[in-house]
């Protein structure tokens, strides 16, 4: 598990798509269930801790070319 520093204003839904690249309801309520501390806040104040668990993140392809 990584941790995140947050800065002053940061969103919580700003740093799982940074870190993740997906804003995937499964990602996000992983996330969220190791961060219940930061369930209240719109924006985030310098120096909470975001807890970034190990997911693997799966990216799907639109499409295939035949050859």
């Amino acid at each position: 598990m990584e941790t995140y520093i947050a800065k002053q204003g940061d969103r919580l839904d700003s740093i799982i798509y940074k870190h993740y690249k997906s804003l995937d309801k499964d990602i996000v309520e992983a996330v969220l269930k190791e961060n219940r501390h930061l369930l209240k806040k719109c924006l985030l104040d310098a120096f909470d801790k975001v807890y970034l668990p190990k997911i693997e993140v799966k990216i799907e392809q639109k499409g295939r070319a035949l050859w």
